[in-house]
């Protein structure tokens, strides 16, 4: 069975796949209408998610067991979400250097439970979703894909 050493590799992985799509993303967003560049979320995820299975079963030969499929998918969405928070903190701190009302702004919103339910339930139509099928496709389906490559 593999350690938490071993498993930082393929969270390294997914990081810089995910980041790297992430940013390739936030351009193509930004060309896209207006409503659009909301679809554009979740695919660096995605792909860096079924990257990391496919890196994973060559080196391992075999799927994750229940323990790493767990903490895989508990990482990935960990990583995933963090950069993404760091990210827009980022964005809101260069922003306000230029404006300081961005950032009064920002902190009455964050007054707001309408703001802050709103904000919750649409990470929450995102984050759940992801999780779900990261667990599931890291689980039979890393099985089955497992089967064919090694057999």
């Amino acid at each position: 069975m593999m350690n938490m050493t071993a498993l930082r590799r393929y969270y390294l992985w997914f990081f810089l796949i995910c980041f790297i799509l992430t940013l390739i993303g936030g351009v193509i967003a930004a060309v896209l209408p207006a409503g659009m560049g909301g679809i554009v979320t979740a695919i660096p995820y995605l792909v860096a998610m079924i990257v990391v299975l496919f890196q994973f079963l060559k080196r391992e030969q075999r799927a994750p067991t229940q323990q790493e499929r767990k903490k895989l998918t508990l990482g990935f969405t960990l990583i995933f979400w963090g950069y993404n928070f760091l990210g827009v903190l980022l964005g809101l701190v260069i922003f306000a250097r230029q404006d300081a009302e961005i950032f009064q702004n920002f902190l009455l919103y964050l007054q707001q439970p309408q703001f802050i339910t709103i904000a919750l339930i649409m990470i929450l139509l995102l984050a759940i979703p992801l999780y779900l099928i990261t667990y599931w496709f890291y689980g039979k389906q890393a099985q089955r894909m497992a089967d064919k490559m090694f057999q």
